[in-house]
């Protein structure tokens, strides 16, 4: 599969914000469940995937982002989500862009599209835009913890979790960890623990 000269579609990134890790929610449902998603969308023409990341955190939480650079790039399956990540080669788009901690392709009509996550800093507060109607700030174990175990949003708050609202929920739903969240949580995994992702996964 020639990933370097496939079709970017979407990308985002996956923010450390003293030591948190936002992620958005939204109200429209996933099989009855809350669905946590990244921060990030469509990459508009005349963007980079970068330059996408950081239009679409800008937008969905009223963050300016710094990339962190990983020394690695993990390409997934995103058809297969459950095989194993791959370590790559990439070549930014131009000279100045980072490179993605994460690569997402999918296979549709006969094309390989991809989703491009990067590893950036930020300073907060962030602020949920009306789109996605809230946020949660995941710390390290949070991540795990949805990854492995159902937890409603009212567990995720009685156990400490944070989250920044703008919308009632009904917090008896199940949190529903979407893809980049899944993939993270493995690639946090494979670091054997680190204290922090953006200390465990960039550079120096």
């Amino acid at each position: 599969m020639d990933i370097q000269n496939a079709r970017v579609n979407t990308a985002g990134a996956y923010v450390c914000l003293d030591g948190l890790y936002p992620f958005a929610i939204g109200t429209q449902l996933f099989n009855e469940h809350i669905p946590v998603v990244r921060l990030g969308g469509h990459r508009e023409e005349h963007e980079t995937g970068w330059q996408c990341a950081a239009r679409e955190v800008c937008e969905e939480a009223n963050l300016q982002i710094k990339p962190l650079t990983s020394p690695t790039t993990y390409l997934a399956d995103g058809d297969h989500l459950e095989a194993e990540l791959k370590e790559i080669r990439w070549q930014p788009e131009i000279d100045r862009d980072p490179i993605p901690l994460l690569v997402v392709a999918y296979r549709r009509e006969g094309r390989t599209w991809l989703s491009l996550m990067y590893l950036a800093q930020a300073e907060g507060p962030p602020t949920p835009s009306a789109e996605i109607k809230g946020l949660l700030l995941l710390e390290e174990k949070d991540i795990h913890r949805l990854c492995q175990e159902p937890l409603t949003l009212e567990q995720y708050l009685g156990q400490g979790g944070q989250a920044i609202l703008n919308y009632e929920f009904d917090k008896s739903l199940i949190l529903e960890p979407f893809a980049q969240l899944r993939l993270l949580a493995r690639i946090l995994a494979a670091q054997s623990g680190t204290v922090s992702a953006a200390e465990g996964l960039a550079e120096g």
